[in-house]
């Protein structure tokens, strides 16, 4: 019985996801819960973007000369964000900050998630 109720639901959720109003009303609803799951993919994502990054400075590397390049070529995870931007990077002095965009894709936001490391370390 319990079978044939999932069945049902996974129907009617197909059903309701194939007009193209009703999917518009659902993914709103779900937006804010979506954004909150994909958000907390973010830091891991950074500690090892900066991890590998530190360690090309501290060998002498220097910071890569195209960052998109970097990230598509070179680091070993995801380039883009949960939300389909590239990561950033900010040099600064004896410090980098990398960061995702956030669910609203503009830098500098309240919504960015950032790691800001220390170099040498």
């Amino acid at each position: 019985m319990l079978g044939k109720i999932i069945l049902l639901l996974i129907v009617v959720l197909g059903i309701l996801m194939a007009v193209p109003s009703t999917r518009a009303k659902m993914m709103d609803k779900a937006a804010p819960v979506m954004n909150g799951v994909k958000a907390k993919l973010v830091p891991k994502r950074l500690e090892v973007m900066a991890d590998q990054l530190a360690v090309r400075v501290n060998r002498g590397e220097g910071f890569p000369s195209s960052w998109e390049s970097w990230l598509e070529r070179d680091y070993t995870g995801v380039p883009e964000d949960p939300w389909g931007n590239l990561y950033y990077l900010v040099q600064g002095r004896g410090s980098f900050t990398i960061g995702s965009k956030g669910p609203d894709g503009v830098q500098n936001s309240a919504d960015d998630i950032k790691l800001t490391r220390q170099l040498g370390r």
